[in-house]
């Protein structure tokens, strides 16, 4: 089977459909029908279609609180094809094919140049945020060093968790003074 080829857009404008006018004299319960059929009615007058196809987005902003409780006017994008047919979208609705343009844009795989893949470990997986790409953990900088048993002392009143903390350089400094007045 050979691919669909999506026609050309000839036209697209932004509207705002007033909807309440719509639905204000009919039963509560049908008031969100009413609102997608006056889009529908919209969409055919002002942009002369044979059809309207209304997007899952705008039909789910449609209906968003319910049957009896649509809003009162909606700002629409809509688009119509050499064939006659109007499509109707969220203005902020972007379409997968549209997404996947800017994605490649950002990337700048569209100039020649091949996309970037993500470093993985052993497994394939991402490596984790500690681990270098051999699956070990990473080196420690030359200067930095392990605390050993004399650095670290008993938590005082200060430290109600519990546990060993390290000293601080503030108090060796004075611990070393004390022990020079010794």
């Amino acid at each position: 089977m050979a691919k669909k080829k999506k026609p050309d857009v000839l036209e697209e404008h932004v509207y705002t459909i007033p909807l309440r006018s719509a639905w204000i004299g009919s039963g509560r319960i049908m008031r969100s029908k009413k609102s997608v059929n006056a889009v529908r009615n919209f969409i055919s007058r002002h942009m002369h279609a044979k059809g309207v196809k209304i997007s899952p987005k705008l039909n789910h902003a449609l209906w968003s609180s319910g049957a009896k409780k649509p809003p009162g006017k909606i700002r629409v994008k809509a688009s119509i094809d050499a064939e006659g047919l109007a499509s109707v979208k969220l203005p902020a609705e972007i379409t997968l094919e549209e997404e996947k343009k800017k994605f490649l844009k950002k990337k700048g795989a569209g100039k020649g140049e091949p996309e970037k893949k993500p470093a993985t470990g052993k497994e394939g997986k991402l490596d984790e945020p500690g681990e270098n790409a051999k699956g070990g953990k990473p080196k420690k900088p030359e200067g930095e060093k392990e605390p050993s048993a004399e650095d670290i002392e008993k938590p005082g009143k200060e430290a109600a968790k519990g546990g060993y903390q390290e000293k601080s350089p503030e108090k060796e400094q004075e611990e070393a003074k004390h022990e020079e007045k010794k």
